[in-house]
């Protein structure tokens, strides 16, 4: 039975994810869901129930849903509040923090370019392309490894990188004021050294290596932003913009959302009190990006649903968007697929995917539900993020769906995945599809 499974996970892990959307370059618009082949009475009225309900429970202040099939967006609404104070009502326009979203709506479309011009090498060393990693435990670490969490790298300590034994922030590392030396925004009063990339690298490149095996590590991610720069000789924030958001015409997705956005168009996340960033409102919430000045492939991205959206529908196309090609579509099969699959690792190169414990009947399962629907067919693939993010595309179904929120404003920040409102909204929108098949 074991030996089956093992190599069902292999033919799943090489073959099934091969599938994208067939349509060539679908641009989103707004329509009805009895067009795309749902019902849209089930679907409204179904998520309104799950948002309120998770609201009234304190699950979180507010959230955004978006959901489109086929290249229409079938729901887009606004829920709750922008904090337990109820004093400011959550907007379509307002951005909410992606965290890990980041990973994939950022850093590795970004990477993914670079691969498909033969500028990296998903195989070949990542000393080839960071000197610092050279003559180290990980000079011959590939990309294809760190971008799947198989790399052996494990998430550091934050506290013993940014304080000293007195749990005090370093001076060598952050200041009150801002100067040449201490250029990076972290929060109100709190500006990091300029040599803080450096010092993150150092600390990656000195950190032990564990065997090569799925775990989930940050680390992996704040090297993305400074492969694209080495690789590019361009500033990575206006490497994404240039290449990806403007021609998509993604308009309300960035870092640092402060320097364009009034506080009340975006949403708080939550406080800082270990490392004296006070609150995270328009300031990253994730430490280490935080302490990178916001900027990092690991997290940083704000956005609205509406402004992931079109990067998704891309993906779903095969690569293409109102009439401009982003990849070619054996780039997208590649990075959706798991190839890991045959040691029980289910991610893809940069996207999340369905766990390969999660494709057994439920009586042998080992794992806990996912946050993903139930319903997400093999060939899916997004990512989560830690505030209470999730972006999420099938192209099974040509389905897509944005979930924003700020759970961890939340007085109970682990009713959240007690409720598990994400996937149960994203469930919905499955069960809105054979709903219509039945009628």
């Amino acid at each position: 039975m074991k030996k089956l499974f093992l190599l069902l996970i292999v033919i799943i892990g090489s073959s099934v994810f091969c599938s994208v959307s067939a349509r060539k370059s679908e641009v989103l618009t707004y329509g009805t869901a009895e067009s795309v082949g749902m019902n849209g009475e089930y679907l409204s009225r179904t998520i309104d129930s799950i948002a309120n309900a998770s609201i009234a429970a304190q699950c979180f202040p507010g959230c955004q849903i978006l959901v489109a099939r086929h290249g229409k967006i079938v729901h887009y609404k606004s829920y709750g509040y922008h904090t337990n104070a109820k004093e400011r009502k959550v907007e379509n326009n307002h951005l909410y923090d992606m965290a890990s979203c980041t990973k994939v709506m950022a850093a590795t479309i970004c990477l993914m370019r670079l691969v498909e011009q033969k500028k990296l090498d998903l195989d070949k060393p990542i000393s080839n392309y960071l000197v610092e990693f050279k003559g180290s435990n990980k000079e011959n670490l590939t990309l294809r490894e760190i971008l799947t969490h198989q790399s052996g790298l494990r998430n550091e300590s934050f506290t013993k990188l940014f304080l000293n034994k007195e749990k005090q922030l370093r001076p060598a590392l952050f200041s009150a004021t801002k100067s040449e030396k201490f250029p990076y925004q972290c929060g109100d009063s709190l500006y990091s050294s300029k040599n803080i990339y450096k010092y993150i690298l150092n600390c990656i490149v000195k950190q032990k290596v564990f065997a090569k095996e799925f775990k989930y590590s940050c680390f992996n991610w704040h090297l993305a932003n400074i492969l694209v720069e080495r690789v590019t000789g361009r500033n990575y924030e206006e490497y994404l913009y240039e290449e990806f958001y403007k021609p998509l015409g993604v308009k309300d997705a960035m870092y640092n959302p402060r320097r364009k956005y009034d506080l009340s168009e975006i949403v708080p996340t939550g406080f800082d009190k270990r490392y004296y960033r006070g609150a995270t409102h328009g300031y990253v919430h994730d430490t280490a990006a935080g302490m990178l000045g916001g900027v990092s492939g690991n997290a940083g991205l704000f956005a609205n649903a509406e402004s992931l959206a079109p990067v998704l529908q891309m993906l779903l196309n095969g690569g293409e968007y109102n009439g401009v090609r982003y990849f070619k579509r054996k780039t997208i099969r590649e990075w959706t697929s798991a190839p890991y699959a045959e040691t029980g690792n289910h991610r893809g190169i940069g996207f999340d995917k369905r766990r390969l414990n999660d494709n057994l009947p439920l009586a042998e399962r080992t794992t806990k539900p996912y946050y993903y629907a139930p319903s997400a067919s093999q060939s899916s693939f997004g990512h989560s993020g830690h505030t209470g993010t999730m972006v999420w595309a099938d192209p099974k179904e040509d389905l897509l769906i944005v979930f924003l929120s700020n759970r961890v404003a939340a007085k109970n920040i682990n009713l959240y995945f007690k409720l598990n409102p994400r996937t149960k909204c994203h469930e919905a929108a499955y069960e809105a599809i054979r709903q219509y098949k039945h009628k």
